[in-house]
């Protein structure tokens, strides 16, 4: 059995709302056997009662758990990097149809490594909905990636069978358009139609397959994309099939004002109040960005135990605002943090989203509510762990904190470039990590008891000749469809444009205010 002893200056075993809550053990260590943690205590006392194979770590690291991302698209060369700037939306995704095509299991790796490299030791993936001849293999490469990076992965493709170009029947705002640019549009979509049927077929298979993997690193997801984009007969056949299999679901919801106006003129009410009313809501539930949250909503959430996955920097990005974290948190909501792959600096960097999210939350005025670095922490480990249903054979998550019984997923971050020259000694070490910890300084990460990177290396994978295998792959003369593709996108923006021309936010009442004129 393979064994090892983990030590810090500091291990942080469980973050909570604050420094009490926060569970921290100074001059600490973590013992593991096979991927299981064993016993979480003093190091002096642990080295005189365990055997352990190595002693990783010692007096001038930073321990912590691994960190969870809620909410990925795994493009680890970014839509940006890729021909699409950063827009509305609305139009941003259809700036997306011409994207070139790509490796599915190089990318994917590539994205992998970004996130263990800043402590990020599982994922939520969510697939797009890419052409279904070849949707099983995309599934199996990214899959393979994440396993060969050792990375573990709570996989999902979403379903869109709706209101693909506009919040509208597609064949309603496709007969508005000249003939030409109707019958692309068509053309376009049906390449990545699949029949419900097909869908939840997929589902099991892909359940089947991975959901039993042996080493407990993938869970598969049932994934509604958005409530706009798929029928309520859809919504509730994903709620029998993630009860039937013990399976999350994943959803986006109400990122964009244009959504939560979508929900008024559809039902005369918002989208989170559609979803109670229909009995979708629940712990298994997690919806991406929910920007466009009422007070109503947010009671709705958090009676249900729903998990908000908040993307800071892809909310920024595209234009639909900020999110109302400090309510929900107010509220009870589970909130946790995700990329989007759509992170600040394009490189799915946890660290650098988790120190925004700890920024943005921080109201004007000496009574303004403000987020702390003990939420942000416990945003991005135990609340993550919830919708990701890694469990143990009781039910309670196993992944999210140092305590006897759990996965050992965790972090070593080297603690000098943090402490040098001066920090106070008053300081807790949680405030230090999420205003001066940063991926260079992340020299060991451990997922299932296996060390995945060391001095900020990969272990299990060459990364130079990763990026060259990338560069040479993108070197190659991009494909002629993808030039008729943007082309045909450009051609039908201002029609999509002119259909949101009367949509507008409302006049609610912000959540922030931050200045006024």
């Amino acid at each position: 059995m393979a064994t090892s002893l983990i030590r810090g200056k500091y291990v942080i075993c469980r973050a909570g709302a604050d420094a009490a809550a926060t569970t921290i053990i100074s001059d600490g260590a973590v013992f593991q056997r096979d991927g299981v943690i064993v016993d979480v205590g003093p190091y002096e006392k642990l080295k005189e009662t365990v055997q352990a194979d190595e002693v990783i770590g010692g007096p001038n690291f930073l321990v912590f758990p691994g960190l969870v991302n809620t909410h990925q698209h795994g493009r680890g060369v970014t839509t940006f990097q890729m021909g699409s700037c950063d827009d509305t939306l609305e139009t941003w995704i259809l700036s997306g149809w011409g994207r070139r095509s790509y490796d599915h299991y190089l990318m994917t790796l590539y994205t992998a490594i970004q996130m263990i490299e800043s402590g990020t030791t599982s994922v939520m993936y969510n697939h797009p909905q890419t052409p279904v001849s070849g949707l099983e293999e995309d599934v199996s490469e990214i899959l393979r990636a994440f396993g060969d990076s050792g990375m573990r992965t709570a996989f999902s493709v979403y379903f869109r069978g709706q209101n693909r170009v506009v919040y509208e029947d597609d064949t309603k705002f496709l007969s508005g358009l000249p003939a030409d640019l109707a019958d692309w549009v068509r053309k376009f979509l049906a390449a990545s139609d699949i029949s419900q049927e097909d869908y939840f077929g997929l589902f099991e298979r892909m359940h089947g397959e991975y959901g039993a993997d042996p080493d407990g690193k993938v869970n598969v997801l049932v994934s509604p994309s958005n409530v706009q984009w798929v029928s309520d007969e859809f919504l509730m056949q994903s709620k029998e099939y993630a009860e039937k299999h013990r399976a999350g679901i994943h959803i986006h919801l109400v990122e964009s004002f244009y959504q939560k106006e979508y929900g008024m003129r559809r039902w005369a009410k918002t989208p989170v109040a559609h979803l109670n009313d229909l009995g979708f809501l629940g712990p298994e539930v997690s919806c991406a960005h929910s920007v466009w949250l009422t007070e109503g909503d947010i009671e709705l959430l958090a009676g249900n135990n729903t998990t908000v996955c908040h993307n800071a920097s892809s909310n920024l990005r595209l234009k639909n605002g900020v999110a109302p974290v400090n309510a929900m948190l107010a509220k009870g909501v589970n909130v946790s943090v995700g990329t989007d792959s759509t992170a600040i600096n394009d490189d799915d960097d946890m660290l650098q989203e988790m120190r925004l999210v700890s920024k943005l939350h921080r109201e004007p005025s000496i009574a303004g509510s403000a987020i702390n670095s003990h939420q942000v922490l416990k945003m991005s480990t135990v609340n993550a762990a919830q919708p990701t249903f890694f469990r143990d054979s009781e039910g309670r998550e196993s992944i999210g904190a140092l305590e006897t019984g759990m996965k050992a997923d965790m972090v070593l971050m080297e603690l000098s470039s943090i402490e040098e020259p001066y920090l106070d000694p008053d300081i807790n070490i949680v405030d230090a990590l999420l205003y001066r910890g940063k991926a260079r300084q992340v020299d060991t990460v451990i997922i299932d008891g296996q060390v995945v990177l060391k001095g900020g290396r990969s272990t299990k994978v060459d990364k130079d000749e990763l990026l060259r295998e990338l560069k040479e792959r993108f070197s190659r003369p991009q494909e002629s469809a993808v030039a008729e593709t943007r082309a045909m996108a450009r051609r039908l923006q201002p029609y999509v444009e002119k259909f949101y021309e009367s949509w507008s936010a409302g006049g609610s009442p912000p959540y922030y205010v931050y200045n006024g004129r």
